[in-house]
């Protein structure tokens, strides 16, 4: 059996990856939220959010369910270049463990691919708060979440 980079490679869809960069962008929750796709590849993928306002609790924390959303979203985009067009990907669990409160700066939340079969994948996802730019990099959350790649649903008639 090859290697999972090699499968990586030899699967992934750099069309369907600039396609979800736009949509990232455009879409209505990823926009809600602010978040940016800024680096892509086979099995990685890494997006960043700025702090704002928005995204605090009552007592000036990053919400908790912002940093969750961030990852379910990463979670499903490292996976989609590698499925067939048409097939989609929904998150079947997710375990996130928070490891530092989140006041200001940036969010990079990195995902890479752990494992990938035909209708399931492991991914690892890492999010670091950048407090300055240059800045080093503090861990504050990591996840691991599992997907399941199915066939979209059949059209209903009437």
């Amino acid at each position: 059996m090859p290697p999972l980079a090699d499968d990586l490679r030899a699967s992934y869809s750099s069309r369907v990856a600039e396609a979800l960069a736009k949509a990232t962008v455009a879409a209505p929750f990823p926009a809600l939220l602010g978040l940016q796709l800024v680096e892509q590849g086979p099995g990685h993928v890494r997006c960043k959010l700025e702090i704002g306002d928005r995204h605090k609790s009552g007592i000036g924390l990053v919400h908790g369910g912002v940093l969750t959303a961030m990852v379910d979203h990463v979670l499903s985009i490292v996976v989609y270049p590698h499925v067939e067009i048409g097939k989609w990907v929904v998150t079947l669990d997710l375990a996130m463990n928070y490891l530092a409160p989140v006041r200001e700066g940036e969010i990079h939340a990195t995902a890479d691919i752990l494992s990938m079969r035909r209708r399931v994948a492991v991914v690892r996802i890492e999010l670091h708060n950048v407090h300055a730019p240059g800045g080093e990099p503090d861990l504050v959350a990591a996840a691991t979440g599992t997907v399941y790649v199915k066939d979209a649903p059949q059209k209903l008639t009437t």
